[in-house]
């Protein structure tokens, strides 16, 4: 998942700081670990954050987050893409605030948020992956455009 906004408009602007996080849950609801930009990766690696950015300045993505599935551990069942506002800004208070969901290996993008549509919003789940029997399968968020 990559994440993107951009800085304010004027000097006294007060600048967003967004945060991306992926949380492992086990196959009855409980949360294994969270990952984000204090814990940026996951106990065995399958999951790993690439550093935190408090103002948005990134030409391309701001903070991303790297879910390697095949390193996952057997008990986790399912994983949520969430996105917060540390500053305590609404994403529609946010410039330029996006984020999507892409196959890192292929770059097909699976989904793209553009999370200054979300009026009020502090904090969003983008997507969820759950393991199934055939392999991950992805639910996005319905306000998501997928690709």
């Amino acid at each position: 998942m990559g994440l993107h906004w951009d800085p304010p408009e004027g000097a006294a602007a007060d600048p967003a700081d967004l945060d991306a996080l992926c949380v492992l849950f086990d196959a009855q609801g409980r949360v294994l670990e969270a990952v984000h930009p204090g814990r940026p990766r996951s106990a065995d690696g399958g999951v790993v954050h690439t550093g935190d950015s408090r103002n948005g300045a990134n030409h391309w993505d701001d903070e991303r987050i790297f879910v390697f599935l095949e390193a996952l551990p057997d008990d986790v069942a399912k994983l949520a893409l969430l996105v917060a506002s540390a500053s305590g800004h609404a994403f529609h208070e946010v410039r330029g605030a996006v984020c999507h969901v892409s196959d890192n290996a292929s770059d097909l993008e699976w989904l793209r948020l553009d999370l200054t549509a979300l009026q009020g919003e502090r904090a969003h789940t983008v997507a969820t992956l759950h393991r199934a029997a055939a392999g991950w399968r992805i639910d996005a968020d319905q306000q998501a455009g997928a690709n």
